[in-house]
Parts: structure tokens; C-alpha cells; sequence
């Protein structure tokens, strides 16, 4: 009896090792919150954990990504991703911001052309993107929309995707955090810059906008001898349209609005930033004369 007591004494007082393994559910977690991103859990599921050392792990998984496509001039071709609730990121920003080319074409040479997506095509599409050669269980498609969407002119659709993938996650102060992943033939792509990178591609996008529409607004001012009056950027752009402005221009890359305030003889284009808060530091500003 001493000797049971003595021992839960120890065990009491004894410090307790810190576990460094990384549990499915940790690594789950990790991967929905990867680059910024805030997928729901039910979109994640977890094959296997490897653990290499203390502080490295690799995670094979199997992701459900919901893509927006549209057709453009008979070819349909994956615009976005979903990235969140209500949150879309287009593919060639993040391409950009990889510094890797999206595929182009692929599909076209393999299946007919039509302007019914079918599923077959939806998962060539996808599996092109993920560096997926098929046949492969590595993507599969689980929904596509049964009609298509109008947006303007074209024709669009949206597809949910299961897609296998690698990720290395790293530990440090805050936790576990997926730093890489891998698809099918494509190298181990870096994403810890991603966020930040993708950024400076939007605000990059942004002054080119602003600068497009101050443009405008010099050439009207020229022909009518002052600026639009008006504090909203909607009827700012059906006073330029067409005859000063080619294309209509209503969101800034972070999918808000663009302000506007114009008097006679000055104006202000922002567009919010990143916070989408007005004034505050990271605001993208033009104003004139």
C-alpha cells in the first residue's frame, strides 16, 4: 500500500512531456485554415499523419474544392475557387502569386467540344489543374450544377471536386501550420508567402484600376469642363461608359466596391484594401487634378 501511494505522489509531482504528435483532427484544422483560408471541416478528411520528428509532419488528404468555370468561346475553363463562406479567390491570382501557369488547353485535345459540361470534362479540367494524370481516384467529381448560371453573356457553372493531396505542416509557438502541398505530378509548392503574395497581386490590380478610371475621368473633364459630381462610384462609371471607359469596372480585386467623391474641380478614387475599412493604412488612393 505504501509503495501504491508513493507512487501516485510521483506521478502527481511528476512534470507531464508535452505530446508532440499531431493528431488527425490538428492536422484537419491546419489544412482548413491554410494560406487564410476558412474551409468548413466537412470539406477535409484526413488519410494519414506521418510524423518526422518532432516539429515536421506530412498529411495526405482528400479535399472537397467547389470551383466556379465559365464558358468562354466554346471552352469551359476554372475560374475560381472557394475559399471560405462567401469567399471566392480567383485561380489566376493565385497562380500569380504562386508564380506557377494555370493549364490551358489540356482538355480541349482529349474530349469534344460541347457546350454541355459534362462530368467527364469537369474532371479533366480539375485533374489538369491538380497535375492529375487520369485515370486516377486522385480527383473525382461529386456535384455538378445542373443548370447553368448567367453571368452577362456567359454561361457559367459550378463544380464540387474531391481531390487528393500532400501537405507538410510545421509546428511552432502557435501551432501546427500546413507550409507546403503537393497534387499529383506538380512539385511541393511553398504556401506560407501565398497570402501576402496574393495581396501585392490584388493591390497591384487595384492602382491599375483606379489609374484606368482616373484616365477617364481627365478625358471626360476635357470634353465637358469638370468632373463628375456624385459620391458613388456606380453612377461615376454610367457617366464614363462607354465613351471614356471600354470596360465596366464596379469591384476591386477584394470583390468591394470602389469609392468615389467628386466635386467640379477634384475627386478621390479608394478602393479599401485588404481590411476593407475606410482609411486606414492599407487604402489604395487616387485622387485629382
Amino acid at each position: 500500500m505504501r509503495l501504491l501511494i508513493a507512487a501516485l505522489l510521483l506521478a502527481l509531482v511528476s512534470p507531464i512531456p508535452t505530446r508532440a504528435d499531431l493528431s488527425r483532427n490538428q492536422a484537419r484544422k491546419a489544412i482548413q485554415t491554410m494560406a487564410g483560408w476558412s474551409l468548413p471541416g466537412s470539406a477535409v478528411r484526413v488519410e494519414s499523419v506521418n510524423l518526422s520528428g518532432n516539429e515536421s509532419a506530412e498529411v495526405n488528404a482528400e479535399i472537397q474544392a467547389v470551383f466556379r468555370l465559365r464558358l468562354l468561346e466554346g471552352h469551359w475553363q476554372l475560374r475560381e475557387i472557394r475559399t471560405g463562406q462567401d469567399r471566392w479567390e480567383q485561380l489566376e491570382v493565385i497562380a500569380s502569386a504562386a508564380r506557377v501557369e494555370l493549364p490551358a488547353g489540356e482538355c480541349d485535345g482529349r474530349l469534344q467540344i460541347s457546350t454541355h459540361l459534362t462530368t467527364k470534362r469537369a474532371r479533366c479540367l480539375v485533374a489538369a489543374l491538380f497535375g492529375v494524370t487520369l485515370p486516377s481516384d486522385d480527383v473525382r467529381i461529386k456535384e455538378v450544377s445542373p443548370f447553368g448560371l448567367s453571368l452577362g453573356s456567359e454561361s457559367s457553372a459550378l463544380v464540387t471536386a474531391l481531390v487528393q493531396v500532400d501537405f507538410r505542416l510545421t509546428r511552432d509557438a502557435q501551432g501546427w501550420r500546413v507550409t507546403e502541398f503537393k497534387s499529383g505530378t506538380r512539385d511541393w509548392a511553398n504556401v506560407s508567402d501565398v497570402p501576402i503574395a496574393i495581396d501585392q497581386v490584388k493591390r497591384s490590380a487595384a492602382n491599375e484600376d483606379l489609374s484606368t478610371i482616373a484616365k477617364a475621368l481627365g478625358d471626360f473633364r476635357r470634353d465637358r469642363g469638370h468632373f463628375v459630381v456624385s459620391d458613388k462610384e456606380s453612377v461615376l462609371i454610367d457617366h464614363l461608359s462607354p465613351r471614356y471607359l471600354t470596360r465596366i469596372i464596379r469591384v476591386d480585386p477584394w470583390h468591394r466596391p470602389y469609392q468615389y467623391d467628386g466635386q467640379q474641380d477634384r475627386y478621390s478614387l479608394r478602393s479599401l484594401g485588404p481590411d476593407g475599412k475606410p482609411n486606414t493604412p492599407d487604402d489604395i488612393t487616387v485622387s485629382g487634378p
